[in-house]
């Protein structure tokens, strides 16, 4: 069941407020939230036992059947109690306007998709296991810097941090973490976060043999990597996110500027992991990292990034492809003229024209 209920509090309409040398501000609303929003990013039919015909291997009593999806009559909608208080704020002679809140969700239980053997005939199984709690908070603040009757110039900027948590999974998936151990560096355990990167901590390439340094659960450097020394690395989710944005009106004309950032969080370098250490002889032909080359070990005393390059064995997924992700990216640029007093206008029977220019991901 899809619901939700809302309070909102106009505390700058209350009479003790006005009767406060309140002036300054002309807005105070409190509100709050909860309800269950529901979730569409689901199959419809992942519950049920799905056939389909086998016409890849038919024979002459024709066509046999296979299982396309296994199902599971006892799954349950992932479900998810969403709990929302927030303020909003308008001061400074209506120059200022200050939006924030604070959320708590609470999906129980969780939808997981959990590997099975190949002799089932499907890749995975829908199952219901375990829970997340996710928190986080957003602020908006507007502020308008120049306000006249034809010029404008307003500044703005948004934040946001969200973590998560997963409970009451128990060992159900430990078949599932042993699985991806060296595919990826997700898992579900208690207590973790679903942005959590894990891996073998690695102290980077040794200067005399051009190997790998790993460092294990007893904090000991060892050339061996086991992916039971595996741990928590790192952390998808930024410490803070959001965007940075000014626009201006002189007359007809107007411009704005967008910029997105980033602060804290991890990730993997993908790119770093497959075309310069792992990259297969395909790739060698079709497109090689030049830093497979350059920034290799090659003689001892070398202090590298990767490892020599007569090591041809296979680089496992370590700390050392972890990287921090801070960035700054140029998101948008827009530029334009509005006009609808212009004489010319009446010439070609239009009451105003528009002329606007767009740049997306201007940098990163």
């Amino acid at each position: 069941t899809i619901w939700s209920v809302g309070l909102a509090w106009n505390i700058h309409k209350e009479q003790f407020f006005k009767d406060g040398n309140t002036d300054w501000l002309s807005q105070l609303r409190l509100r709050g939230s909860v309800g269950n929003p529901g979730n569409q990013n689901f199959n419809d039919y992942i519950s049920t036992r799905i056939y389909r015909y086998n016409n890849e291997n038919r024979n002459p009593f024709g066509a046999s059947t296979i299982i396309s999806n296994r199902g599971n009559k006892n799954l349950q909608w992932q479900t998810t109690l969403d709990r929302n208080i927030g303020l909003d704020l308008l001061t400074l002679s209506d120059r200022l306007r200050v939006t924030a809140d604070y959320f708590v969700k609470n999906t129980d239980p969780l939808l997981v998709f959990v590997a099975l053997p190949s002799s089932t005939g499907v890749t995975s199984v829908a199952q219901n296991l375990g829970e997340q709690i996710t928190k986080g908070f957003t602020v908006t603040a507007d502020y308008s810097l120049l306000r006249r009757e034809r010029i404008n110039w307003r500044v703005n900027v948004n934040l946001r941090q969200l973590k998560g948590e997963y409970r009451n999974i128990g060992n159900q998936l430990n078949n599932f973490n042993e699985a991806n151990k060296s595919r990826n560096l997700t898992r579900y355990y208690d207590g973790g976060s679903p942005s959590d990167l894990w891996a073998v901590r690695s102290l980077g390439i040794d200067p005399a043999t051009g190997r790998e340094v790993f460092l294990n659960k007893n904090n000991e450097q060892t050339f061996v990597h086991n992916y039971q020394d595996e741990v928590v690395v790192g952390n998808s989710d930024p410490d803070l996110e959001g965007i940075i944005g000014t626009s201006f009106i002189y007359k007809g004309f107007s411009a704005a500027v967008n910029l997105r950032y980033r602060i804290g969080g991890q990730a993997f370098m993908q790119t770093l992991y497959e075309k310069v250490e792992n990259i297969t002889t395909t790739g060698v032909a079709l497109n090689q990292d030049r830093r497979a080359l350059y920034d290799r070990w090659k003689q001892p005393g070398d202090n590298a990034k990767f490892k020599a390059i007569s090591r041809t064995e296979f680089t496992p997924i370590s700390s050392r492809f972890v990287e921090d992700n801070n960035m700054l990216i140029g998101e948008s640029f827009s530029l334009g003229y509005e006009t609808s007093d212009a004489k010319w206008l009446k010439t070609v029977r239009a009451s105003s024209i528009t002329f606007r220019a767009y740049m997306n991901d201007i940098f990163n």
